[in-house]
């Protein structure tokens, strides 16, 4: 399950257990209607598994936001961390 709030300009996407293929409808109705400009913060601490979807996922997150935008990936740890790190998103994303 994912939950967003917009609040202001910042939108903060909560992530369930899986993050994968599944979920790809569900991510994308969570930040499509938000604003140009607004800032992305999401929360992985729910998070055990992610899979090659999930990235992608992330990546089509960051062209939505546009350069302007800052995403911010909090709480990851784990699986989802080790995956992420592999896929070198450290550089991309920022993280908490």
């Amino acid at each position: 399950m994912i939950t967003s709030d917009l609040d202001g300009a910042r939108c903060t996407i909560i992530l369930g257990p899986r993050f994968d293929f599944s979920c790809r409808s569900e991510f994308r109705a969570a930040y499509s209607k938000s604003p140009a400009g607004t800032a992305y913060w999401v929360d992985m601490s729910q998070v055990n598994y992610v899979d090659s979807a999930a990235l992608g996922m992330l990546l089509l997150l960051r062209d939505h936001a546009g350069e302007l935008s800052r995403i911010t990936i909090r709480g990851c740890h784990g699986q989802p961390d080790q995956v992420l790190k592999i896929a070198n998103f450290h550089r991309i994303f920022r993280f908490e």
